[in-house]
């Protein structure tokens, strides 16, 4: 079977120099030059691509050689199956952008005598032979590279979205590239489903109208999550424009309105509940309500939670960067997440999976009592979906974070500080995390004008 690897010509030199494709089969080489020169500087060999940061072109570039390999690789595929051996001056025209499909010449058909064995040999052994003689001999003439070089391929909007993607891994957060692999799921599904076209001409109100009609028919997105697909899908193209793969413009038919569901929080008298509950022959529960209750005390994100290290703890504060956000957060310490940290770092407290935690919870809220009916709203297609539920089945690791906000609030500290601790920068995203009580709005309104709902 063959490989493709890409390479510098000369890795050591400052200058610029071309980027070299080399086809192995079982040892013997061809070495092809793609047409593209890159600093050796700005070239990652591990990866086969260029980096990204401080390099307008490189978007481009690694957009380019995942089509010529796409090429190579199904032109290798067809020829060794056929029994023919592609050429160097074959391999270079398959990596030419204006060549659509490149025949097989009939003189380089393979007719060797059969083996002793009298077996006709495969197409494998046919083409080991002859790929020994087509290897290139011409690294050093000059006018040889020249005329390798070709224009830069332009790739299409789903090739595009995979190489900008993985292009960005040392810089997005794994939530982030999550969404990002979900969004080209979706475009790449709904092509498969629908036969539009997914590509940059046809990025139009009309592709925006039914794609978006799509992920809400179909994979039944509400309108949040419409929301996130078409904000990621916009910051790729926002990229793409900058690397002139599309027109200037500002992509407004992108767009769905997001609306905010009810949200779930724990009162103070129900976290205390579940501080009570025994869980004596359960240690599953018991390490998962705990971990529960760290995020609880400290506002953390589930891959923060997962991400804390001994020398994260200072004192009376945890100070660390956030995995969403990058943002250093200072978080400081109740006594009992103080309690929880030191079980975490001696090992007594055992993280588990996301998921795995979220299971936990059902069971766990159920056990505290967390029996009272809630209505949990959902939006799709603009349409309102309510259901009712018992509060412990909707109980999340992320109802911890939110947790933390709504209590602090209902404590009475500035919302500017509970968005400091949190790393929110945005009053509209933090207002999502709020879920004051009726009984705490009674309490301050009684409070304030008298009435049976003064504190006492």
């Amino acid at each position: 079977m063959a490989s493709i690897t890409f390479f510098l010509k000369a890795p050591k030199q400052a200058a610029p120099t071309p980027i070299i494709a080399r086809v192995s089969v079982a040892g013997r080489k061809v070495k092809v030059y793609t047409g593209l020169l890159i600093e050796p500087r700005k070239w990652i060999q591990a990866a086969q691509l260029v980096q990204t940061r401080g390099n307008a072109q490189a978007g481009t570039l690694n957009a380019t050689l995942t089509a010529q390999r796409a090429r190579l690789e199904a032109y290798l595929l067809d020829a060794l199956a056929a029994g023919l051996v592609p050429t160097p001056e074959q391999l270079r025209q398959v990596l030419e952008p204006e060549t659509v499909a490149v025949p097989v010449l009939a003189s380089t058909a393979v007719e060797p005598a059969p083996p002793s064995g009298g077996l006709e040999p495969g197409p494998a052994e046919a083409v080991l032979p002859l790929l020994a003689a087509a290897t290139m001999a011409s690294d050093e003439d000059a006018e040889a590279e020249a005329a390798f070089r070709v224009e830069l391929v332009v790739p299409g909007l789903l090739t595009a979205y995979e190489t900008w993607d993985r292009a960005q891994a040392d810089r997005l957060s794994p939530r982030t590239r999550q969404s990002n692999a979900t969004t080209l799921g979706h475009l790449r599904a709904f092509h498969a489903a629908t036969g539009y076209p997914v590509d940059f001409e046809h990025l139009t109100p009309v592709f925006a109208t039914r794609f978006t009609a799509y992920l809400l028919a179909t994979p039944k997105l509400t309108d949040n999550s419409v929301a996130k697909v078409l904000t990621r899908l916009k910051a790729f193209l926002r990229d793409a424009q900058l690397l002139g793969l599309v027109p200037p413009q500002e992509f407004r038919f992108l767009n769905w309105k997001r609306r905010e569901p009810g949200i779930v929080t724990l009162t103070l008298e129900e976290l205390a509940r579940l501080e009570r509950v025994d869980f004596v022959d359960q240690p599953g529960q018991r390490n998962a309500r705990d971990l529960f209750l760290l995020a609880c005390y400290t506002g953390l994100r589930y891959s923060d939670l997962a991400a804390l290290r001994p020398e994260h703890w200072q004192g009376s504060l945890l100070r660390l960067r956030a995995q969403k956000t990058r943002e250093t957060v200072t978080v400081p310490l109740r006594p009992g997440a103080q309690a929880l940290l030191e079980r975490l770092f001696a090992g007594e407290l055992e993280l588990v999976s996301n998921q795995k935690l979220n299971g936990h919870l059902k069971s766990i809220g159920r056990k505290a009592g967390l029996f009272n009916w809630v209505e949990r709203v959902r939006y799709a297609g603009g349409q309102r979906r309510a259901e009712r539920l018992r509060k412990f089945e909707l109980l999340t690791c992320h109802t911890a974070r939110r947790t933390f906000v709504t209590l602090a609030l209902e404590q009475g500290i500035r919302p500017e500080t509970v968005m400091k601790v949190t790393g929110h920068k945005s009053w509209n995203t933090f207002k999502r995390y709020v879920n004051i009580s009726d009984r705490t709005i009674e309490h301050e309104f009684g409070a304030v004008y008298g009435g049976a709902g003064a504190r006492r």
